[in-house]
C-alpha cells in the first residue's frame, strides 16, 4: 500500500489505502481504529455510492451485479434522507472502492462511537470521506 500525499488530493494505489486515509482524516476527532473494506457477494470491489451526511446514511450499489447494500444501520433512516450520488472530484467517475472506518468506545470494544464512509476512486485513486 502506497498513498501519495504530495498533491492536492491523497491518491491510493489499492482499495485498502482507504484505511490509511480514514485514520489520518479522523485523527483530530473520533479516531477510526477499526476498518472494513466493502466487498460484494459477487466478489467485486467497485460500487456506486449514495449518502446523506446530515442523516448519517449511505448505500453502495455493486457495479458488477447491481446488488444494493445499506452501510451499517442506514436502512433504518433511509426514508428520511436526501441522498446524493458520489462522484470523483477530479475525473468525475462514479465507480469507487468503499470502506468504513469505525471509532470505538474505549470502555466498550463492541460499541461504535462514530463511523466514516470512505472511498477511493476506482479510476484515478483519489481518496476521500463521503459521509460520517
Amino acid at each position: 500500500m502506497t498513498v501519495d500525499t504530495s498533491g492536492k488530493w491523497w491518491i491510493g494505489d489499492t482499495p485498502a489505502d482507504i484505511a490509511e486515509f480514514l485514520h489520518a482524516y479522523s485523527s483530530k476527532g473520533y479516531k477510526a481504529t477499526e476498518f472494513r473494506l466493502a466487498k460484494c457477494q459477487c466478489g467485486s470491489l467497485e460500487f456506486r455510492l449514495d449518502a446523506d451526511d446530515n442523516e448519517g446514511v449511505a448505500r453502495r450499489t455493486c457495479v458488477a451485479c447491481a446488488r444494493e447494500h445499506f452501510i451499517c444501520d442506514s436502512d433504518e433512516y433511509w426514508d428520511e434522507a436526501n441522498p446524493e450520488a458520489w462522484k470523483c472530484v477530479e475525473c468525475g467517475s462514479q465507480h469507487a472502492n468503499v470502506g468504513v472506518g469505525f471509532s470505538m468506545y474505549e470502555d466498550d470494544p463492541t460499541g461504535v462511537k462514530w463511523l466514516y464512509v470512505g472511498e477511493r476512486c476506482a479510476n484515478c485513486g483519489i481518496l476521500g470521506c463521503f459521509a460520517g
